[in-house]
Parts: C-alpha cells; sequence; structure tokens
C-alpha cells in the first residue's frame, strides 16, 4: 500500500477538521493502567503500595524493591479473555476475545552495606519489563434502527466543508483518474477528511448530487434498518523500568523509577447495515470498514517511600508523573455498497488501498497519587490497602503546526478525576499463602452512561520452596460502556456490559 504523509489535524467526536477524525476514548484507553503484573500482586488487586518485596510492586511505590533481603528475579504469564454482551434496541450480542501473553519479568540485586553503624543499610537496582495494560477485545452490536448510518456520509457531504457542502468535482474522478489518485489528492487539502467520506460514499452510489452543486441526498429511501458493528482492538502498552531504592535504618525505604512506555494499538472496525425498505431502485446494502493503527513511544518516573512505623505497620506515599508520549497513526478505510437499478442489484467496491500516515503528535496522561497502609499480623498474614487518585482532564494533545484546543477541551469539560481503591489480603498455611483482593475505580468520566466505574474481584494461591515460589493469581472485572453504531450522524447507542477474566502464574526466586 502508498503511505501519504501529511499534516495531523484533529477532531474531537462531533468536530472534523482536515486530516482525519479523532477518537477521544483512545487516550483513555492507552492512559489505563491495568492491574497486570506477578500473580502474587494480580490476586491481591495491586494493593502494594506499602507492602514491596516484589517486583510488580514496584509500578506502585518504587521504594518496594528495598524490601528485599536478596538478589531477586521473576516472571510471569497470563491467560486473559473477555466476554461482552451488547444491547442495542433490545436486541443482545455476544463476542469473545482471548490473549497469551508474558505480562512481567525482572530481576532487582541486592547491595549491602559494609558498615553495620551506617544509616543506610542497603542499595537495590532493579530491572522489570511489565505490561501495563493489553487490549486485546472485541464488541459486537446489532439490531433494527429507524435511524441510518448512512447519515454519517450525508453530514460529511452537506457540512464537511466549513459547513458548506463538499464541491462536487472533490467526489468525482478526472478523466484517467483513479480513486487512489483522487483520495491521495483529498488528504492534502483543507477539510480533506469529510472530502474523503463523502467521496467514497458518492463513488460507491450510497449519495447523489441534488444537482444543483449544494449538497447531496442519499440514493434511496427507507426507516427500518438492521445495522451490526464488530470492533475489535489488539495491542499493549508495555513499560521498561529501571529502578533504584534504598534502606535507611530497615525503618525508612525511599525509591525512584525512570521508566520508558511503548505503544502498540490496533481498532479495527467493520459497520454493516441493511436497508429493510422494499429497494428497487437505489441502496440496498453498506459495509464500511475502517482500521487506525497508533504506535509511538513515552517516558515518566516514579518516586515513593515506605515507613516502618512499628513490625506489624507500614505505611507508603508515591507520586507517579505524567506520561509523555509521541505517537502516530496510520489509517486505511474502504466502503461496499448493493445499490439496485429497476431490481437489479450491483456490488460497488471502492477501496482507494491507500494507508495514511500522519504526522507524529504528543500526548501528556495524567500522573497520580497513592497513598498505602498495610498491616502484617507477623508470619501469619497481611491486610493492605491503596488508594489512588488520578485526574484524566488533565490529558493533553499538542503537535507542531496542528491546533489540539477543541481535543483539549473536550477533556477538561468531559473528564473528571478518580478515585481507586484497592484492597488485598494474604493469609499463610506454613509453605502455601492463600490470597484475595478488591478494587474499585472511579470512571474518567462525568457521564457515566459513556464508561462506568470498574469493579474487580481477585484470588490466588502461592507455594514456598524456601528460595523460590510458584504463584497462582485469577482477577475478573467487570466495567459497562456503551458505543454508537459509527461516530456520528446517529444517536442511539448500544449499551456494552464487559466481563474480564485473567490467570496469571509467576515463578520467582531469591539468590
Amino acid at each position: 500500500m502508498k503511505k501519504i504523509y501529511l499534516p495531523l489535524l484533529a477532531v474531537c467526536g462531533f468536530l472534523q477538521t482536515q486530516a482525519q477524525e479523532f477518537n477521544p476514548n483512545d487516550a483513555v484507553t492507552i492512559g489505563t493502567q491495568q492491574i497486570n503484573g506477578s500473580a502474587r500482586f494480580n490476586a491481591l488487586n495491586g494493593a502494594f503500595g506499602a507492602l514491596g518485596g516484589d517486583l510488580s510492586a514496584l509500578q506502585i511505590n518504587p521504594a518496594g524493591s528495598a524490601l528485599f533481603n536478596y538478589n531477586h528475579f521473576s516472571f510471569t504469564g497470563n491467560v486473559q479473555w473477555q466476554k461482552n454482551k451488547s444491547i442495542f434496541n433490545g436486541n443482545e450480542s455476544t463476542a469473545k476475545e482471548s490473549d497469551l501473553n508474558l505480562s512481567n519479568f525482572g530481576a532487582v540485586f541486592v547491595m549491602d552495606s559494609k558498615k553495620a553503624d551506617q544509616a543506610l543499610k542497603k542499595t537495590t537496582i532493579g530491572l522489570a519489563y511489565q505490561t501495563n495494560a493489553r487490549f486485546n477485545n472485541r464488541t459486537f452490536a446489532s439490531g433494527v434502527s429507524n435511524q441510518s448510518v448512512t447519515n454519517y456520509f450525508l453530514g460529511h457531504a452537506n457540512y464537511g466543508n466549513n459547513g458548506s457542502s463538499i464541491p462536487l468535482d472533490l467526489v468525482q474522478t478526472l478523466p484517467n483518474e483513479t480513486i487512489t489518485d483522487l483520495y491521495d489528492y483529498l488528504n492534502t487539502i483543507p477539510n480533506g477528511f469529510s472530502a474523503q467520506q463523502a467521496m467514497l460514499a458518492y463513488q460507491a452510489y450510497l449519495i447523489n448530487d441534488n444537482g444543483s452543486d449544494t449538497g447531496y441526498v442519499l440514493n434511496g429511501s427507507g426507516n427500518s434498518f438492521y445495522q451490526e458493528n464488530e470492533t475489535y482492538t489488539t495491542g499493549f502498552n508495555n513499560q521498561l523500568t529501571g529502578n533504584v531504592a534504598f534502606d535507611f535504618n530497615k525503618k525508612l525505604y525511599v525509591g525512584a523509577n525512570l521508566n520508558l512506555h511503548f505503544i502498540d494499538y490496533l481498532t479495527s472496525t467493520a459497520i454493516y447495515e441493511e436497508n429493510r425498505a422494499a429497494v428497487t431502485d437505489g441502496y440496498k446494502e453498506l459495509l464500511f470498514r475502517n482500521e487506525t493503527y497508533t504506535y509511538g513511544s513515552g517516558f515518566s518516573f516514579n518516586i515513593g517511600g515506605i515507613y516502618k512505623v512499628n513490625k506489624d505497620i507500614r505505611l507508603g506515599a508515591a507520586y507517579q508523573s505524567p506520561t509523555w508520549m509521541r505517537l502516530q497513526d496510520e489509517f486505511t478505510q474502504s466502503l461496499q455498497t448493493s445499490i439496485g437499478t429497476a431490481g437489479s442489484f450491483q456490488l460497488y467496491d471502492v477501496d482507494p488501498a491507500i494507508t495514511t500516515l500522519y504526522d507524529k503528535y504528543s500526548v501528556k496522561n495524567p500522573g497520580s497519587l497513592t497513598g498505602s497502609f498495610a498491616y502484617l499480623f507477623g508470619k501469619k498474614g497481611l491486610l493492605s490497602i491503596d488508594y489512588t487518585r488520578k485526574d484524566y482532564s488533565t490529558i493533553t494533545y499538542k503537535a507542531d503546526g496542528a491546533n489540539y484546543d477543541a481535543v483539549n477541551n473536550y477533556y477538561k469539560n468531559n473528564l473528571q478525576a478518580t478515585n481507586e481503591f484497592r484492597i488485598g489480603g494474604e493469609y499463610r498455611l506454613n509453605k502455601v499463602s492463600l490470597r484475595a483482593g478488591y478494587r474499585f475505580a472511579n470512571s474518567p468520566y462525568k457521564n457515566k452512561a459513556i464508561l462506568d466505574d470498574l469493579t474487580s474481584y481477585s484470588g490466588g494461591i502461592g507455594y514456598s520452596f524456601g528460595a523460590s515460589r510458584l504463584d497462582l493469581g485469577y482477577q475478573f472485572w467487570q466495567q459497562n460502556s456503551q458505543s454508537q453504531m459509527i461516530s456520528s450522524g446517529t444517536t442511539q447507542f448500544a449499551k456494552n456490559q464487559g466481563n474480564n477474566h485473567n490467570i496469571s502464574i509467576s515463578y520467582s526466586a531469591s539468590f
């Protein structure tokens, strides 16, 4: 496929400019950190801010590595699967997806002080590679609506030129000009994205000009439409962490992380609609495909401390900086239609066969503050509680030569600060450890219909071999959301219930 370079100008939902349509949910998805660590960490639902002594605890509080008494390494494998139920206009549909991955591995090295009377008892250095989030997911919604997705194309065609219609010469090919050539050219002009949507629909005979170069009309009519939307996402937000921590008098532990982030995120949608009217002339069916591939890298840092009040009580505090990311998007789309003429139907396949490569842009995702408490029942067990505050309204986009005011104002006005609570407990029976956890996180959206609060339950078991340990963890979390059949042109939503399961197994050893 041919790649075209052009300036990136974002669009926030209903707002559209030159280059592309912008989905505000993407930054929230990429910037949300899942509980995805060692099996022990997962079994306690990430409530490790004041505990330490686990490689995954570094992502909550970097001081946690100073709780290791010996060199340590571990690795973790995950099996994750989702079942999403969608209800659209009374019709229920389900979709499933699964994923197998190596989510977490690394090591911590302990350097004890050579002087017994020195306040600094030890220094630890750690290196860890972890998965902050896996994006593998699939949703499917279907049902009958009185609102056609063709309104999406009509909206772009009639209002995508700064409120006016797209000129007719931008949707028609010149002699010896191909669809690919025209799509390529539209990438270079103001309001090019809207012109591309109008061109696809016009070339697929979905819309017609009204004869006066002042607007477009649907090629056909109807008031009942069967619709399907299948959306598939895949990818990851992975993180490489360098850690250093210090133990002062076995009482105060402080640490810091420098994190490198790697983003790889693919979203693919297929939208199908059938006009249920008795069609002899005009539009009968359409299939609209879009694929957006986002990738890039970034960095962040953490600082934190843990204080042992006594042998039983520990307090922790940590700061996670914003994550500064440099991202790039690739975009492809195509449209197929079935058009009737005197009762005879013909299939039109309008595929530009182009991957549009947009200029790089920067995203600043929010930082967070975490406070933690842990109580240890001697060697019998523990109870740990974490609280995290994170303000999603501070998400910020920027790029050279692009104005992101509408995008950033959307986040400022529609997102909010979240409160997240994590509670975990462990009970030891000789070499066996039994674990359980609970997590609750507010929706980052002020309107919870878009994305509801998250609730999660977890459990697990571990067996100690002395210098090594084998752990098994299970998590379940549920979060409801809503989605439109297409990004604009209709006002009806599918209600989605997402049920997610994760089984993790870890092996760790001290040496």
